[in-house]
């Protein structure tokens, strides 16, 4: 493929862009800095075993493995999610029943209780209200067919957004879009961290002569030069999980207990509040996100709202359960990582109407779940909640469940 002038492509691809809402196009970077510093924060024990992320798998994801042979430049994209739909309230009780369609099939409740006299209520965090990396992706491979028609080439691309195997933060900081916060999220004072990400690799060979990246290295550390003195995020973290700045003790932060079928420790169900999935104290106290335009496109791909009933969510069958969920990224979780973030809800907000939907949940095969039905069941503390516990632990053979129902009574 001919070398291609930097400003020709940029002006196309700003041509055929809609629906993205910031992108920039870089050439493939030496990770070699970064990668030497990720590989030193490996060795600190903050990632889960269960993630299995090797220093090989790290080597391999720097060096652009699999297709370093080929792309020669990045394509990075952003899409802002900030609407102005409203957060609910995190003491998690609805007034009354829903009467608001945002979307087909779908209510959102407009007034929620704060005495805990409704039905109880957990909240989605903000980026998983719609799926935006599906969203940006489709937007993406549009770009790119935008882009062969202008230029009159034809590429080899590949398209990524969420969970991809190359380290997209830094790619993005390094694009001059974003830098990264102190919370370990890209920041930017556009769209503070209100966006998700997307790449597309290609084979487009661009002359970056006279650009910002004809002599730009990417630093081996985040600097937070953004973040100034500021400490909010830090401060704010409900577990700590934050423990420097840049540094997350992933086994303590809400986001990932939300998406994985492990136990909880005692100390933080309390601070669980109402989170059905996902945790954003950290982007919501930023000062960058505080005087934000609330005017992203709500769009309904993969919508599924701000929340949940919380007795409906645990009264659904598997296929009212993918038909709610399939075309958001919460579909990828372990349902079971779902209902026990219910139940952890359902504990913090108290209701007797969930009391059968407890004990059927109660007598579930993961221990994991029986001992979260098990607390939720001792935070209603009722006569019946209490016989409900004691009929289990005469059958419960498991330790760690026992345990959980002897702590109660």
């Amino acid at each position: 493929m001919r070398l291609m002038n930097y400003d020709k492509v940029y002006s196309a691809l700003a041509k055929y862009a809609t629906g993205i809402d910031a992108l920039h196009i870089i050439p493939v970077p030496d990770l070699s800095g970064p990668l030497e510093h990720t590989i030193g924060a490996l060795s600190k024990g903050l990632i889960p075993a269960h993630y299995r992320w090797t220093e090989e798998k790290t080597k391999r994801a720097y060096s652009f493995k699999g297709y370093r042979e080929w792309a020669r430049s990045i394509i990075v994209a952003a899409k802002y999610y900030y609407t102005d739909e409203e957060y609910p309230d995190e003491r998690g009780y609805i007034r009354s029943t829903p009467t608001a369609v945002s979307s087909p099939g779908h209510k959102i409740p407009r007034e929620l209780s704060t005495k805990g006299t409704g039905r109880p209520y957990g909240r989605i965090a903000r980026f998983t209200w719609r799926n935006n990396y599906r969203y940006l992706y489709g937007k993406l491979w549009e770009l790119v067919a935008g882009l062969e028609g202008e230029l009159g080439i034809s590429l080899r691309a590949k398209v990524l957004s969420n969970y991809t195997s190359i380290p997209e933060k830094i790619l993005f900081a390094f694009s001059g879009l974003a830098a990264l916060g102190k919370n370990c999220v890209l920041i930017c004072r556009e769209m503070g961290s209100y966006f998700v990400v997307g790449e597309v690799l290609t084979d487009l060979r661009i002359d970056f002569t006279g650009s910002r990246f004809e002599e730009l290295n990417v630093p081996r550390e985040p600097e937070f030069t953004s973040c100034g003195d500021c400490t909010r995020c830090i401060d704010a973290c409900p577990t700590g999980a934050l423990i420097e700045q840049g540094t997350l003790d992933i086994n303590r932060c809400f986001q990932y207990l939300s998406e994985n079928v492990i136990p909880v420790p005692q100390i933080y169900r309390p601070i669980w509040k109402n989170r059905l999935y996902g945790c954003s104290t950290c982007i919501d106290v930023c000062p960058y996100n505080s005087r934000l335009e609330s005017n992203a496109e709500k769009h309904f791909v993969g919508y599924v709202g701000t929340g949940e009933d919380l007795i409906d969510l645990l009264s659904y069958s598997h296929n009212q359960w993918d038909e709610r969920f399939r075309d958001n990224q919460l579909i990828i979780r372990d349902r079971l990582a779902i209902v026990q973030n219910a139940l952890l809800c359902l504990g913090n907000c108290p209701h007797e109407g969930a009391l059968p939907l407890l004990e059927t949940w109660l007598s579930h095969t993961s221990p994991v779940i029986r001992a979260s039905a098990a607390w939720a069941l001792g935070r209603m503390d009722t006569g019946a909640s209490r016989r409900a516990l004691e009929r289990r632990l005469h059958d419960e053979g498991d330790a760690y469940v026992r345990d959980e129902i002897g702590r109660i009574l």
